[in-house]
């Protein structure tokens, strides 16, 4: 028997091993290992995807009109993932997929169908990544995840933060509902937040790229296109390495433009200042000084008496009106530097984001530098120590020594 072993399931990311062994029938199969979803055994003569003769399912997949016709196989999809199983428990012969990107779900039928994925763009990588975690594939999300890792730079961590926030479960802002109305199994349950785990990972690398590449983010101009929540996830992190406020004050009101023009408003400060709410206050204007301070309360993000306090407080000179403590804690706050440090160490998902451990001080060396913190993406519940079993635990064992002590 020839046994081929669908690459979700093996550990060293091949796209597939290969084992032979004698039948007692000696007839040569292709047995496809899908995990807990069962196990099929085809032909290893007939190669099944883009099959047409065998075909007995048709899918049209694709979004805004791009969609492309897929011939599929019941048996074999069905045992693949519950979300196939659930859109193949229907008698239609064509199913419409108008939720993923027909790259995305070509890829995803490739890697079912045992047959190597081919995830050489960036957008290919990110759809993919979209229709691995709709179809409940943790093996081909993580495969994604470290293939988007690898080309990660300015640009596509602003590409990846724009499509990924509502598929992760803990970055901040993201949504907490499941992409599914409902998951039936507890398997299924995990299998999704094992997919948003990959997701979280690559999200938290993304930020910490963005980080170290301020300016070239907040300069460019897939800023302008991202949502509030977005836009809000990048320019609140006290992290940025700006080379001035002036750059992430230009990216603000760039942004709120945009917003006003998407929104037919007109360009005016107020409408802006709408536009952006509380996200006008993340400059520290008083590190800035001289033209650079002129230059960002001209773009008028804030209100006229605050940019009167931000002028007096900069020039030394008394408040126009009296401050308040909320005010004070804001001049503050402005007034404070950035931390040089990053806000954490990146999750290694790839050479590119692998931590180098840097030597140890000797003695005559001052303290030691702070340890970033590792991020952790785990289920909550396999991270937690069961309290039942170590109750279970103690309570037999304090029966076994009074059975050993009156015994």
């Amino acid at each position: 028997m020839t046994v081929v072993t669908n690459p979700a399931c093996m550990d060293d990311g091949l796209e597939g091993q290969i084992s032979q062994a004698s039948t007692s029938g000696g007839q040569s199969m292709a047995m496809c290992e899908y995990g807990q979803y069962g196990e099929l055994q085809i032909d290893e003569n007939s190669r099944l995807y883009d099959n047409e003769k065998q075909s007995d399912i048709v899918f049209v997949a694709g979004i805004n009109g791009d969609t492309f016709r897929f011939p599929g196989h019941r048996r074999v999809l069905a045992a693949t993932s519950p979300v196939f199983a659930a859109l193949l428990s229907t008698k239609a012969d064509v199913i419409v997929v108008d939720y993923i990107d027909r790259r995305g779900f070509e890829q995803l039928l490739r890697y079912y169908y045992c047959e190597p994925t081919q995830l050489t763009s960036v957008f290919t990588a990110r759809t993919t990544l979209n229709a691995a975690y709709k179809f409940l594939c943790p093996q081909l999300a993580e495969r994604c995840a470290r293939r988007l890792d690898e080309m990660l730079d300015a640009e596509v961590a602003l590409e990846i933060l724009r499509d990924l926030r509502y598929l992760c479960a803990r970055l901040p802002g993201a949504a907490s509902a499941p992409p599914l109305p409902a998951l039936e199994s507890d398997a299924a349950a995990r299998t999704l937040a094992h997919c948003a785990m990959w997701c979280d990972s690559l999200a938290h690398n993304a930020l910490l790229v963005i980080d170290d590449n301020a300016d070239a983010a907040l300069t460019h101009e897939k800023l302008e296109d991202l949502t509030y929540e977005d836009f809000a996830l990048i320019v609140k992190r006290d992290t940025l390495r700006v080379s001035s406020e002036l750059v992430l004050a230009e990216a603000l009101a760039r942004w709120s433009t945009a917003a006003c023009k998407r929104t037919k408003r007109e360009l005016t400060p107020g409408n802006k200042r709408a536009a952006l709410g509380e996200l006008a206050y993340c400059p520290r204007y008083l590190l800035l000084a001289g033209e650079e301070l002129d230059r960002a309360l001209a773009l008028e993000l804030l209100e006229p008496i605050e940019r009167a306090l931000v002028l007096a407080r900069a020039r030394k000179l008394s408040a126009p009106v009296p401050v308040g403590a909320e005010q004070e804690a804001m001049l503050r706050r402005w007034a404070h530097p950035r931390p040089a440090e990053p806000a954490a160490a990146p999750v290694s998902l790839s050479p590119r984001s692998e931590t180098v451990d840097e030597p140890k001080p000797s003695k005559l060396c001052g303290r030691r530098p702070k340890k970033l913190k590792q991020p952790c993406f785990e289920p909550e519940e396999s991270r937690i120590p069961s309290r039942n079993n170590c109750c279970s635990d103690c309570f037999h064992g304090l029966i076994h020594a009074f059975v050993c002590l009156f015994d």
